[in-house]
């Protein structure tokens, strides 16, 4: 046990003995290379280890304000929950999710605490796209501060981008990926524009990779053009967020990696460093480059349930939180919809619309963090499915939302 966290206030070191014990570690893989480090089974150790992987920039916490967590009287180290119409023990369910780790905290209580896989308490994962949600707060608080103005155009702060797609649009429709450019999301077809951008921002070096490409987020963002026909609609773009991060280090003169430590790291109370992934610019990878640990992932998720407020102090405007969890479902959502809700896609955050605030920050390869505030619950879990989106059958985004409502049920 590290004597950093057998000496911190009010952690659960009962809870931290029994998950690092359920943690099954392992070497780095033979074959492991940049190509093929994001898929399975390789990913599976990569997640957990992505500063043997690619550069990153540290994001520093602050060992004077770390908000402590605590273990529940009722903590459970194993349980069952039905899932897929049968009922699961945990052990059996994080072998066919993939699971990493499984973190459930109500308020400061840890409810649940667990490790699978390469992954430990003391280590940082790859959140992939709930680093996006990051983001969007961070946003929102430098908005308030009057740093930004969502209303200004992307060409208003990076000149640099005034021909590319997203130039003419406001950072309110960047937030919500209502833009205008022509940037597609197929994690299957190599060409589309998130895989060209893995070659150019250095997450992989595959034979699809043009030999004269650009080096670099700052060189990349630029070549992405325009598409009229996707303004106003909510088509997923991870691209969106990466111009966002750079207008947030234009505006300030400061890089993102340090800019998410002292707005939202730091005054949230983490309780490690964080670390977000960059290419041989600089550029942090703000769509998807954060690694944090999952008790981290969790205190993150609390700042979002506690209306923005950690530590005793208000570290992201109310307002700004409200706005995301009270926002009005998408008429044209183009993903399906459960009776009764009304989903939608707000400042980088995905909507339930089921009329309790729920929202969740969502990552690929199954990276989960869910706010649900009328039970009073944040639910965190890591994974490394082998695919980008899953099978589709025994795991992938259906069964990641139905694994986390069967949580929610059982233990509000």
């Amino acid at each position: 046990m590290s004597r950093k966290l057998a000496l911190l206030p009010g952690l659960a070191i009962s809870v931290f003995c029994s998950a690092i014990m359920s943690a099954e570690p392992n070497a780095r893989p033979d074959d492991l290379r940049l190509a093929n480090f994001q898929f399975g089974p390789n990913n599976r150790w990569a997640f957990s280890h992505i500063r043997e992987v690619i550069p990153t920039a540290n994001i520093p916490h602050d060992n004077r304000q770390i908000l402590p967590l605590r273990s529940s009287s009722t903590a459970a180290d194993d349980f069952s929950v039905v899932f897929q119409g049968k009922n699961q023990e945990l052990g059996d369910i994080a072998e066919h999710q993939f699971l990493d780790g499984l973190l459930i905290l109500r308020n400061d209580q840890i409810v649940v605490e667990r490790y699978f896989g390469a992954l430990t308490p003391e280590q940082p994962h790859l959140m992939m796209s709930v680093t996006k949600s990051v983001v969007g707060l961070l946003a929102g608080k430098l908005a308030e501060q009057g740093v930004i103005d969502l209303s200004k155009t992307v060409s208003d702060y990076i000149p640099a981008l005034a021909s590319s797609g997203w130039g003419p649009d406001s950072l309110r429709t960047l937030l919500d990926m209502r833009d205008g450019a022509d940037y597609t999301e197929d994690y299957e077809d190599m060409s589309s524009t998130v895989r060209l951008q893995d070659c150019a921002v250095g997450w992989t070096d595959a034979d699809y990779c043009p030999a004269d490409g650009p080096r670099g987020g700052y060189e990349f963002f630029p070549t992405v053009g325009r598409n009229e026909d996707n303004l106003g609609k909510f088509i997923y773009k991870s691209g969106s967020t990466d111009v966002v991060g750079w207008v947030l280090e234009a505006a300030t003169g400061e890089r993102l990696a340090r800019l998410i430590s002292a707005h939202i790291w730091q005054p949230m109370g983490a309780e490690f460093d964080a670390n977000i992934t960059v290419d041989v610019s600089g550029f942090a990878l703000g769509d998807g480059g954060m690694n944090a640990t999952l008790r981290d992932l969790g205190r993150f998720g609390l700042l979002v349930l506690n209306d923005g407020k950690a530590l005793g102090q208000q570290v992201v405007p109310q307002p700004f939180i409200d706005d995301i969890k009270n926002h009005q479902g998408d008429p044209e959502w183009p993903y399906g919809a459960q009776q009764g809700q009304a989903p939608y896609y707000r400042s980088f955050w995905w909507g339930r619309g089921n009329g309790e605030g729920d929202i969740r920050g969502l990552g690929v390869h199954g990276q989960y963090l869910h706010v649900a505030p009328e039970a009073g619950l944040v639910v965190a879990f890591f994974s490394s499915w082998p695919r980008a989106d899953g099978d589709g059958k025994t795991h992938g985004w259906n069964a990641s939302y139905e694994f986390a409502a069967a949580l929610i049920e059982k233990f509000r």
